[in-house]
């Protein structure tokens, strides 16, 4: 019985000592904005917006993703643009498998993808070195602040 307990303790102290890869991508929190920054090898510039509170970060690329947070420390939506499109997996977080659906399904504008949904909002379009696109889940979004506010 000991030694099963020993066992049990020794596993639950390696689990808790396995690396958990933190994120800060659309849904995570402020806490893990750095993971970002530290995955995409980005400089990051905090960026005084009034009520928003934003974190910008210049990818080696030229690529900017801006990364805006509620109150509550949540990201609630993401930006990017540049001269390339950034990790969306690491910026879109779990919302990534749903942008890839919906970049398959065919739109009459060449290279645009917009998903809209009462859960998630993804609107990315471009082409070689103009990259623009923004996210956001509407649940997350402040009070006081617009979609037009995302950019």
């Amino acid at each position: 019985m000991r030694a099963a307990f020993y066992s049990f303790s020794l596993a639950c102290l390696l689990v808790q000592g396995v690396p958990h890869t933190a994120r800060a991508a659309l849904g995570g929190s402020s806490d893990s904005v750095e993971s970002d920054r530290v995955v995409m090898k980005g400089l990051a510039r905090p960026v005084a917006a009034g009520a928003l509170q934003k974190q910008e970060l210049q990818l080696p690329s030229g690529t900017i993703v801006t990364e805006y947070l509620n109150g509550t420390g949540s990201v609630y939506a993401v930006a990017w643009h540049g001269p390339s499109l950034p990790n969306l997996r690491q910026v879109l977080g779990t919302y990534f498998i749903r942008y890839q659906t919906a970049a398959q399904t065919p739109v009459v504008r060449h290279r645009l993808v917009r998903l809209s949904s009462p859960d998630i909002v993804i609107e990315s379009s471009g082409r070689m070195r103009a990259f623009v696109g923004r996210a956001w889940v509407p649940a997350l979004l402040p009070s006081g602040v617009s979609t037009a506010d995302i950019h």
